[in-house]
């Protein structure tokens, strides 16, 4: 498989999705301790920080359900 094969919609959806759960995950965890940071120091860095991570997180969370909306539906055979 090639990278542009790779890049093409449609094509292994799981994967993609699967790297932006475990990018959403990383930015939760980093807006989580960014949060509770601003909250005992009140520091302007830190608020900051705050609300880029929680707006990453929402933007993965978009992403992941973006491919896996792509991600071919088998149905079971009914008999």
């Amino acid at each position: 498989m090639t990278i542009q094969t790779f890049c093409t919609s449609g094509e292994q959806e799981d994967v993609k999705g699967a790297v932006h759960a475990v990018a959403g995950v990383l930015a939760l965890a980093m807006a989580t301790y960014n949060i509770t940071a601003w909250c005992y120091r009140r520091q302007r860095h830190l608020g900051a920080n705050a609300v880029i991570y929680t707006a990453v997180a929402a933007w993965e969370v978009k992403q992941t359900l973006h491919h896996l909306r792509r991600m071919p539906c088998e149905l079971p055979n009914a008999a």
